[in-house]
């Protein structure tokens, strides 16, 4: 058993691994509506904008009232849109940064695993 595909060559090198894709997560879920565990809801593209305590989301290109790094520029595929949660940098989970006191915290993405 070798890790990955493989497939032999018609050069001198007997045989090589081949680049071969693999299947996005969670294959077609909606990730409007959920966020794949497998790539922790990095994929989530929906609308919650409130964190697990119930704190609105501070919007991404805003510096106020936190300021941060985890801008639409900075994070351009992250889907920083408005003041939705996301995921853009590699988290257990989306989270988003808060309008209140606490600077950010987990929201409540349903994962797409758990959606049948």
């Amino acid at each position: 058993g070798e890790p990955r595909a493989w497939c032999y060559t018609v050069g001198s090198t007997r045989w090589e691994y081949c680049d071969v894709p693999s299947c996005p997560p969670c294959l077609g879920a909606n990730s409007e509506i959920c966020g794949c565990q497998e790539v922790m809801q990095s994929d989530y593209r929906g609308t919650i904008a409130t964190t697990v305590d119930g704190e609105e989301c501070q919007t991404w290109s805003s510096q106020t009232p936190h300021t941060h790094t985890r801008t639409p520029e900075n994070y351009p595929l992250s889907g920083l849109d408005s003041n939705y949660c996301r995921n853009p940098d590699g988290e257990e989970k989306a989270w988003c940064y808060t309008t209140g006191t606490v600077r950010w915290n987990w929201c409540n993405v349903p994962n797409c695993n758990e959606q049948a």
